[in-house]
């Protein structure tokens, strides 16, 4: 059993042992717990991952374990640095080099924000992806899941969250693009919320992305 940036010794001592219960009942070789039931003493779920492509179910007698498959062709994804920085594995996890675009992150701005809008205080699950994204292209470091846990409960409420976006997002697009395509994509994407302003997302997506253009000209 592998241990990657443990959180806490006192809680992983307690916990081990329930880890490795867990472990036998896969039958993978790649397999790792990550999330709150390492660093905190009341959990929720225990979320457990899995690097597989078999389509097998695993089942577990735990009924508070929440299982992802991970398949071996998301090993570059932001998510998977993330979740698995901080963890307890079955073995040494394999790992691809890390591959994420500006484009990526423009589509989880645009799936993240009309979710930000509908659920108001009830976004904390549904932003981690906007935060992670976020934070990478601001400093260039991977939260593992107890930073990224703490970045959103630093955020008052939604309008927070909103601002935080307002602030971040034009100036990481300004530092990574070319004002020639900036301006050839978010005048594009502009074109696709100026026609539903009337509804607050699609109003707040269509001025950033003019203050992402207008930044990068300035």
């Amino acid at each position: 059993m592998i241990i990657y940036n443990p959180r806490s010794q006192r809680l992983l001592e307690k916990r081990v042992k329930v880890v490795e219960d867990m472990f036998s009942q896969t039958g993978v070789p790649h397999c790792f717990v990550s999330g709150s039931f390492l660093y905190k003493e009341k959990y929720g779920d225990i979320d457990i991952f899995v690097v597989s492509r078999t389509k097998k179910k695993i089942t577990f007698d735990n009924s508070k374990v929440n299982l992802t498959v991970i398949d071996f062709n998301d090993l570059s994804s932001l998510f998977y640095y993330s979740v698995s920085k901080s963890c307890i594995a079955k073995n040494i996890l394999p790992k691809h080099t890390l591959k994420v675009t500006l484009s990526d992150y423009w589509h989880v701005i645009n799936e993240a924000i009309p979710t930000i809008f509908n659920q108001k205080d009830m976004y904390h699950k549904d932003i981690r992806f906007l935060i992670l994204y976020t934070e990478y292209f601001k400093t260039g470091n991977v939260l593992d899941t107890f930073e990224l846990t703490q970045k959103i409960d630093s955020f008052q409420g939604y309008v927070d969250v909103l601002n935080y976006v307002r602030c971040e997002v034009p100036f990481i697009f300004a530092k990574g693009a070319k004002i020639s395509y900036l301006k050839r994509f978010f005048y594009t994407q502009a074109g696709f919320y100026k026609d539903m302003r009337d509804y607050k997302a699609q109003d707040f997506l269509y001025t950033l992305t003019h203050e992402i253009v207008l930044g990068r000209e300035v």
